[in-house]
């Protein structure tokens, strides 16, 4: 649920993500001495000396695709590290594609039944939509729930009640990062018979209860597991993910030369995978960093009326930090950082219903999508961030919202 105002257990703007954000050109009277506005995001991936020892065993190979030694290593190493995280033992199974838009089109694929509509949120990030188009449905916008963000099993089986027709497949997703039931998806497919899909793009170590419904994950630079560009489906169904890596690769089973289904180019390099293993190896510093800007924010916001998600900075954490303003308090805190040239974003805009190519989708009523997308705004976060910046930055809210 979404936590209001207390510390917790310790977009006109475009999308666009660049260091470019950060400007020097701003009155030295709106700023304090000495501090310089902060970039909204800044990727931090391992350095070229981190991973020239990965790069050189390549290099004796002369292997660098199709699924070569390194992207090997790196699937186990992915599906270890996931698999150490959980909360209750269980065997996880990866494959890697060239990005999580992919990961879901191909788990759509593999999974959805006949059908016309898929399933999903309004609210989320349009890759989602894209996903789903790119599969061959159309997606049927729903609602979130008010207090986590996300599409729940119950709102999806109310809505399947009122449906012309039942859905080909249900994608959930995980709102920028958060947790989400994976043990209630599983469950409500194994009752309803409807396949799910979840888009878990920046929730890779926010995985739990997996079961065979498979999670989708990025591996963008913009996520904690960034490896430039790439993602995984990540499922404990063996089969599945012989399949996905099939179809990743042109639809050719492993050794030979039949493609035995249908496929695509869909593979991330060996280059991509020698920053991937090397990510993975520091993947507990980065995670750690990360809790301590988020707590350092959510000291230094107190008591402010906004929304966090439960459990942000202490249970979890991901690449941007999302807060929900109060609906009267929005242009005064949105201002009050432009004015300080302080970058912020909507990340998923106002919903994909408010996208063109979406704009006759059919859907359900958006009350909570529309409000959420009025007023969640992502404040700079990385890990180049000082104190003093997340003071200025939390500063500049709190009098908004005052």
């Amino acid at each position: 649920m979404v936590e209001r105002g207390k510390m917790g257990n310790a977009m006109t703007q475009t999308d666009a993500v660049s260091v470019a954000d950060q400007t020097d050109a701003v009155p030295a009277s709106r700023l304090p001495a000495g501090i310089k506005p902060p970039a909204v995001m800044v990727p931090v991936l391992p350095t070229g000396d981190a991973i020239l020892p990965l790069l050189r065993e390549m290099d004796e190979r002369h292997v660098y695709s199709n699924d070569g030694p390194l992207n090997q290593r790196f699937a186990a190493a992915l599906a270890d590290l996931l698999q150490s995280r959980l909360t209750t033992p269980a065997r996880l199974h990866v494959a890697t594609v060239s990005n999580g838009t992919v990961a879901i089109e191909l788990a759509l694929r593999l999974r959805a039944r006949r059908g016309r509509f898929v399933i999903m949120p309004a609210y989320t990030f349009i890759a989602t939509a894209q996903a789903v188009t790119n599969a061959g449905f159309e997606p049927w916008f729903t609602d979130v729930d008010a207090d986590n963000w996300a599409l729940t099993p119950e709102i999806a089986q109310e809505l399947i009640a009122r449906l012309p027709e039942l859905p080909a497949a249900i994608v959930a997703v995980s709102p920028f990062g958060a947790p989400i039931d994976q043990r209630a998806w599983n469950s409500f497919e194994e009752k309803t018979g409807i396949p799910v899909v979840l888009d878990m793009a920046a929730a890779a170590l926010s995985l739990d209860g997996v079961g065979r419904v498979p999670a989708c994950v990025s591996l963008h630079a913009t996520k904690m597991l960034g490896i430039g560009e790439g993602g995984a489906i990540v499922s404990e169904d063996a089969d599945l993910i012989a399949a996905a890596r099939s179809a990743s690769s042109f639809g050719f089973e492993p050794g030979t030369r039949l493609a035995a289904r249908r496929g695509g180019n869909h593979r991330i390099s060996e280059y991509a995978a020698a920053v991937g293993l090397t990510a993975l190896a520091h993947a507990a510093e980065k995670e750690f960093r990360l809790k301590a800007l988020a707590k350092a924010y959510r000291h230094h916001l107190g008591d402010a009326p906004i929304d966090w998600h439960a459990g942000f900075g202490e249970r979890w954490v991901s690449m941007t930090i999302n807060i929900g303003i109060p609906a009267k308090h929005v242009n005064a805190v949105t201002a009050g950082l432009d004015e300080r040239s302080i970058p912020w974003r909507r990340w998923w805009s106002r919903g994909c219903h408010t996208h063109p190519p979406f704009a006759t989708a059919p859907r359900e009523r958006l009350d909570v999508t529309d409000d959420l997308g009025l007023r969640i705004i992502g404040l700079p976060f990385h890990e180049l961030l000082t104190d003093d910046q997340i003071a200025l930055v939390s500063e500049t809210v709190r009098k908004g919202v005052s």
